[in-house]
């Protein structure tokens, strides 16, 4: 890569974390300035828009990056089954992790997918549609290699994406003595609802 495109591109993705770390210290993203990003990031405020457009095409792009370590994430996690984990108890355990590892981008947008009057409600939105998306066809095509049928696939993964995050943010808040106690609970709850569209598939 050209050095100035290198640097260019080191310049954006500290933009993008430094303003990852404000979130998960507490702070919302509507409390932020364009010149107080800047000056975290060590650079003028002039030289934010040779990065991003405005502060919303930096949250815009905090979401597009989340989106992207997401899937990698759960694809990953899906290669392990042949590992003999339990696909369900690696994946609540691994948007977990990821939430708390991302927790200020992570209730960004679980706070902002649910703002009706959000700029980032769509693309908040469009996150998660996408994950239930891949994660139904998933279902279907793991249901078809088991020869078990599956019913509402798309109901299901939604359902089960909502208990994980769900899961994952009300961690953040919980003592880490009672967390496994909630891990284990989600896990079953997602049991629960495989084990539900299953039996409606098979009906």
């Amino acid at each position: 890569m050209d050095p100035r495109k290198k640097k260019k591109e080191a310049t954006r993705q500290r933009l993008l974390a430094v303003t990852a770390e404000t979130l998960a210290s507490g702070r919302s993203f509507d409390t932020l300035s364009l010149r107080e990003v800047a000056k975290l990031a060590g650079i003028p405020p002039t030289s934010f828009y040779r990065h991003f457009h405005d502060l919303d095409d930096l949250g815009f792009a905090l979401i597009e990056e989340h989106r992207k370590a997401l899937f990698a994430l759960m694809e990953g996690v899906r290669g392990q089954v042949s590992d003999g984990r339990s696909l369900i108890r690696a994946s609540v355990e691994a948007v977990y992790e990821f939430i708390s590892d991302n927790q200020g981008v992570s209730r960004m947008i679980v706070q902002e997918s649910m703002s009706p009057e959000s700029a980032f409600r769509e693309a908040s939105e469009g996150l998660f549609l996408a994950m239930a998306s891949d994660l139904s066809d998933y279902l279907e095509r793991e249901a078809q290699q088991r020869g078990v049928p599956i019913g509402y696939p798309k109901l299901a993964a939604n359902a089960m994406l909502s208990i994980m995050f769900t899961t994952g943010i009300t961690l953040l808040n919980t003592a880490e003595v009672d967390r496994d106690r909630h891990i284990n609970a989600a896990v079953i709850k997602v049991k629960m609802i495989m084990r539900g569209a299953e039996a409606l598939g098979a009906k």
